[in-house]
């Protein structure tokens, strides 16, 4: 029921996002024509375009059982990153970007971003001052990335990132190609811990790291 759901939902965006067979979660064969882009757009540790990983992300939030029970009025992404590190500051841009274009709704919810930058506050500090619902962490320099995941953690936030080595460092969920096709990456213990709640169907079609 769910995955036929998601089917229409999702059918408006199969040029740039995912798509659901009969089976349940798959990507689209035009999400895949849209990584077909030149390697200098993407940041060195990222396999995948941020305006791709947007999209897919606020879908894969969704197969989160908890996140109905938060019942937000509006779905905040803090987009993680360090305004000195240019690799980090053009993925935020796109972010962003990729984020406000998509006029996007999350369990019914707006989505809003928000902008958190290392080199200028620290993570706990930003989490404190705002209300946050995802994190969003571009690539980053001389950052513990293990410890930024127990922040998040503590702050019980699911964090996300374009970075597949990061979701093996204790990221939750992540994103790499395999054939040319994006391909979901889930750390399952840095997910529960965060306090996320993952679907069968979800971690089926998902690499566990």
């Amino acid at each position: 029921m769910i995955a036929h759901a998601m089917l229409r939902t999702l059918e408006s965006y199969r040029q740039r996002t995912l798509a659901f067979n009969r089976r349940g979660l798959a990507i689209a064969a035009s999400l895949i024509a849209a990584i077909v882009v030149p390697a200098r757009t993407v940041a060195q540790e990222m396999e995948v375009p941020v305006s791709v990983q947007i999209p897919l992300f606020l879908k894969v939030i969704t197969f989160d059982r908890q996140l109905h029970s938060r019942n937000p009025t509006e779905f905040v992404v803090a987009v993680v990153y360090q305004s000195g590190n240019r690799a980090s500051a053009s993925a935020r841009d796109d972010a962003v970007r990729a984020i406000e274009s998509a006029h996007a709704t999350v369990a019914g919810a707006p989505v809003r971003v928000v902008e958190i930058d290392l080199d200028q506050a620290s993570l706990t500090a930003a989490l404190k001052a705002r209300q946050i619902s995802l994190l969003y962490v571009a690539p980053l320099r001389a950052i513990d990335i293990s410890e930024l995941a127990a922040t998040a953690r503590a702050a019980g936030l699911t964090t996300v990132s374009g970075v597949p080595h990061y979701i093996a460092l204790g990221l939750a969920v992540g994103v790499r190609l395999q054939r040319d096709r994006p391909r979901i990456l889930v750390n399952l213990q840095g997910a529960r811990l965060e306090g996320a709640d993952f679907t069968a169907e979800l971690l089926k079609l998902a690499e566990m790291m």
